[in-house]
């Protein structure tokens, strides 16, 4: 009866459990929307005057990323290059060159690129 109760127990907390915190299949990659940059929603205005109304990240299974961003202005921007991850810890680096440093725990992948902290949510 006791190894009933403990094999029960076992599958129980397996299918509780997950291996990260990245998902059933601990894969990171696909598209991410921007919801929040320092905490405020889209469409947001820059000092500049510039105001971003949207921005799509793509991560691809070969390590590299592409990121797509659309301006009340009609103008667009596409970054591209290749990140790494390692625990939840990533680190970006655009073909233009440079780096920056984010973070992802289940659905949200975060950023902080030129003092402002991006939220973004898998879609």
């Amino acid at each position: 009866m006791r190894r009933i109760a403990i094999a029960a127990l076992a599958i129980t907390l397996a299918g509780c459990s997950t291996s990260d915190s990245l998902g059933p299949s601990g894969s990171i990659e696909g598209t991410y929307s921007l919801a929040l940059i320092n905490g405020s929603r889209l469409p947001f205005t820059f000092s500049t005057g510039l105001t971003l109304v949207s921005d799509d990240l793509t991560l691809y299974s070969d390590g590299s990323y592409s990121d797509y961003s659309q301006y009340s202005s009609g103008s667009t921007r596409t970054e591209n290059g290749f990140f790494s991850e390692n625990n939840g810890s990533l680190i970006f680096q655009p073909n233009a060159g440079g780096s920056y440093q984010g973070s992802i725990s289940g659905r949200v992948l975060t950023q902080i690129v030129g003092g402002y902290e991006q939220r973004f949510e898998k879609q």
